[in-house]
This record gives structure tokens, sequence and C-alpha cells, in this order.
């Protein structure tokens, strides 16, 4: 069997010789092909969709359609309707001059009306939600094959054309949208670098996510005799795991730590995610609570297990004294915590697994050995950042960011002079 021809939506066909007879003056004949006017659109409706208003009448002929296709390559489909503007079909561009170009067809054509041509084509009202069209069509989506629909307004009459395409394109632009949006909103809960000074101690943060959005959080907030803070760790990434950051961020700002205990705020977490999503979505976390006076930091180690120290220029993993669940994962938790005694310029530091688990082109871990020697090699906050993001790149190379990368570092400075009390209260 022949092979056919493949011809593209925008290309144009050799014109067969019988057309090429016609008068050098054909070109500028009024198309026969008409458009609808440009509507106005309010809302997320179909009507944006919409990459065709052209419409032919049924009984034009066939060899004018061709004339117009050929000579207007950007026109994809276009409608066929009678004298009332209702709708009969569809034509195709690239299936109606694919069959035009094959032998004979021309000829038994010539003396036909384009609906003798018309395919077939599902409709529309011409207001359906984008969204509930999308829902609708989603297998059709998932074609190679692109598709065209018609779209229609009460009383049937065609208004325009749409294709699977189409639609991918703009379901492509709202959510390009909307992860800008979401990644403005997490950069303000999440900030890429964030300072705080106190005298007896510093806080430094620093996020990077592997997705426009991630699934990686640190905060702290201020108490009379000192400061609770967090890093957490969102199983996952990407928008779902960034809606739990930003669920999180709302629970910590108006969570009243000055009159109720951590392990209250822990419980309530908790709860909120079983609930919400079963045991399917959790997360990891250290939660902190620093005296800063007596230099003594509870710990309540959700799972977590990133913890290190810097002590007169070693470096310590944190073994905690209390194995808790990571939050989300059962109904029921009994969060306790461990403690640590900071002595003067001791840097405890919080980071994620992203950091750690960071491979590089032969398959290779980042590991704890090279996060700590940047750790050992400075006390300046901005200076890590600096060197752990610089290493990170050069060790993968061209292999890709695996997750979110975040830490969290508490630098415990009290003055020469200032007298480091034990107190556990």
């Amino acid at each position: 069997m022949k092979e056919q021809k493949t011809i593209l939506v925008r290309s144009t066909p050799e014109i067969p010789r019988s057309l090429e007879t016609q008068e050098t003056d054909e070109e500028s004949r009024p198309l026969i092909l008409k458009e609808n006017p440009t509507p106005k659109v309010s809302g997320e409706i179909a009507l944006r969709l919409i990459s065709s208003r052209f419409y032919v009448h049924e009984k034009t002929k066939v060899t004018d359609l061709l004339h117009d296709l050929q000579h207007h390559p950007y026109i994809p489909a276009c409608g066929v309707v009678d004298d009332d503007m209702t709708v009969k079909g569809i034509i195709i561009r690239e299936r109606f001059l694919s069959a035009m170009t094959q032998p004979y067809m021309l000829d038994v054509y010539r003396h036909r009306n384009v609906e003798s041509l018309v395919q077939s084509a599902r409709s529309y009202f011409y207001q359906i939600h984008i969204y509930s069209l999308a829902e609708e069509l989603s297998d059709h989506m998932e074609s190679r094959e692109e598709e065209f629909f018609i779209l229609k307004d009460e009383k049937e009459r065609f208004i325009g054309i749409f294709s699977t395409r189409d639609l991918l394109i703009y379901l492509s632009r709202i959510m390009q949208k909307d992860i800008r949006a979401a990644r403005d909103v997490q950069k303000n809960l999440v900030p890429e670098e964030l300072v705080y000074n106190r005298p007896l101690f510093s806080l430094f943060g620093a996020s990077h996510a592997a997705k426009e959005v991630g699934g990686d959080f640190y905060a702290w907030k201020t108490l009379p005799d000192g400061i609770v803070l967090l890093l957490c760790d969102v199983a996952g990434k990407g928008p779902s795991a960034s809606l739990i950051t930003t669920s999180l961020s709302g629970m910590f700002q108006a969570f009243d730590f000055e009159r109720k205990k951590i392990g209250e705020f822990l419980h309530l977490l908790n709860n909120y995610l079983f609930a919400a999503f079963h045991g399917e979505k959790y997360l990891t976390g250290a939660f902190a609570v620093l005296h800063e006076k007596s230099g003594v930091c509870h710990v309540w180690d959700m799972g977590h297990g990133h913890i290190a120290i810097r002590r007169r220029h070693s470096i310590y993993k944190v073994e905690m004294e209390e194995n808790n669940v990571p939050l989300g994962l059962f109904d029921y938790i009994n969060p306790k915590p461990s403690r640590i005694q900071l002595h003067r310029d001791d840097m405890l530091l919080f980071f994620s697994d992203g950091i750690v688990e960071q491979k590089n082109p032969s398959g290779e871990f980042y590991g704890e050995k090279r996060l700590y020697r940047i750790l050992k090699g400075s006390t300046n906050p901005q200076l890590i950042r600096e060197a752990i993001w610089k290493d990170l790149k050069n060790f993968r190379g061209r292999y890709p960011q695996g997750d979110d990368v975040s830490f969290l570092l508490l630098h415990y400075h009290p003055g020469e002079g200032e007298y480091v009390y034990q107190n556990d209260a």
C-alpha cells in the first residue's frame, strides 16, 4: 500500500494544477471563509480557548474552501453552518488538505459542496467553565493527536473552535501563574535568608527549594526569656508540600507559646495533619526552645535526626535522648524533649535531608562529612550559607537538585563577663 504523504497543520501542500490556471487576481478575491467578531470575555470560560472563529456555509464549493485554506495557513479549522448559523460540523485543515492532495480526490469533489466533507465534532456551550471542560476532556488531553471542538451559543449558533492543544496551553499558563503566586507567598513565609540577633545569641536561617515551591519550612518566635524555633521537612515537594508549609506557618504564628507549652502545639499540628491526610502526608522536624540566660535548649526531634553542634572547633552529631515519630503519621503522639546545654560560642545546626542526600552524577551522596567540614571552617553564618550552596552546586554538577535544602543555625554567644547559669525552667 502506498504510504500517505504527511502534512503538518501549518504547511501548505502543493496546489493542484487545475487551480494554478485560475486568473491571477484570484489572490485578492474575498474570503469564502467568514470570521465571527472577537468576543468580550469575562471569567474563566471556554471563550478564552478559541483559536479559530472562522466558518463556512455548508453549500460552499469544496474548491473555493480549498483555495482559502491553501492561501491562509493560519486557519487550523473552521465551522460549517447553515443559513441560520446553526452548527453542522467542522472542517479540520490538516485532514481536509491531506484528502484533497490524494490522487483523483479533487476531480471527485470538484462540483460538490462542503457539506459532503463535513466532520462531526463535540460541541459545548461557550460559557462553560474551563476547569469543568478540562475535567470532561481529561482523557482527550492525554492523546497525542490534536482534537478540535466547537463552541456554540444557546441557540446552537456557531461561536468558535478550540482544540486540546489550546486547552493544554491555557491550563499550563494558569498553572505557571498559580505557581508563581505560590512561590511569592512562600518566599514571604520561608525567606531564602533570615537573620535575628540578640545580645546572647544569633539565629540564621536559609532555604532553597528544589522546585518553584517546596516543603521545607523554618521559623522562630521570641519569648520573654528566649526563643522558640523550628525547622520542618514535609514529605514530598512541589505544590502539595507547599500547601502544608503554608498551614504550618499559620498555625505557628497563631499559637501562643508564652502561655502554652510546645507539646500542645505538636499535638495540635499532628491532629490537623492526620485528620486532613490520614497518614499519607507527614512531616519531620526539629522544634526547640532556648532559655537564653541558662543556655539550655530543649529539642523535640520529631523523626528528623539532622542536628549537629559545633563546639571548640569540633563538630558533633547530636543524638537525641528521646525518639519521637514524624507528625501526621499516627492519630496519637507522645512527644518528649531532649536537653542540650549550650556553652559559650556553641553553634547548633538544624538542617534538612535535602543537603546530605543530594546526589552527584556518580550516584554518591553529599553526606554529613562535607557539611561538617564547612561548619567547622567558619563562624560567619552568611559565609557558611554561601559555602554550602556553592559546594552543593559543585558536587552535584549537572545532576538536578533532588530535594529542598534548608538549615537553621543557632549561635550562642554570651559576653565574656556574662555568667551562664544552669536553669532548666
